[in-house]
């Protein structure tokens, strides 16, 4: 299971997150703001390394015969683990004790990347939760091209 203090801090950063119509302005923002938060002066980050997400419409029961209900599902499964601006990983401890206070995630495995974090961000390593983060938004409209349609014929 997700730790609550993972939960909340992926529920504030994509609170804040572009829209995804705005895809390549979604993308910088995950790989520039940390779950951290933006004022973290830790050695070690956590950042979402990939995002899925899900749009659907559905009918809204509660407005027929136009209603809809727009639903957006963020889910991730793997996170980046940086070492803000060094090249080179952290101490193990260092990083077992920085997922488990920080987090309250243990026994994670990691796998180190070749490649640097975003614009030289430092060495990054991945890993996968246990159980996904899950972001979801719920939005009610009425489909006024069927509407007016309707109207006129």
């Amino acid at each position: 299971m997700t730790s609550h203090v993972l939960t909340n801090a992926y529920e504030a950063l994509l609170s804040c997150a572009p829209a995804p119509l705005f895809q390549k302005a979604r993308d910088l923002y995950l790989k520039k703001y940390a779950l951290d938060g933006r004022e973290s002066e830790s050695p070690l980050r956590l950042f979402v390394a990939r995002e899925n997400l899900n749009e659907t419409i559905s009918p809204d029961p509660e407005a027929p015969p136009h209603g809809r209900i727009a639903r957006l599902e963020a889910r991730t499964e793997e996170l980046a683990l940086v070492h803000w601006q060094n090249p080179e990983p952290a101490d193990h401890n260092a990083v077992e004790h920085y997922l488990r206070e920080t987090w309250d995630l243990t026994d994670i495995a990691l796998h180190s990347c070749d490649d640097p974090w975003f614009r030289d961000g430092g060495h990054q390593q991945r890993l996968t939760l246990p159980t996904p983060l899950l972001w979801t938004r719920e939005a009610r409209y009425q489909d006024v091209e069927k509407t007016l349609k309707e109207e006129n014929p």
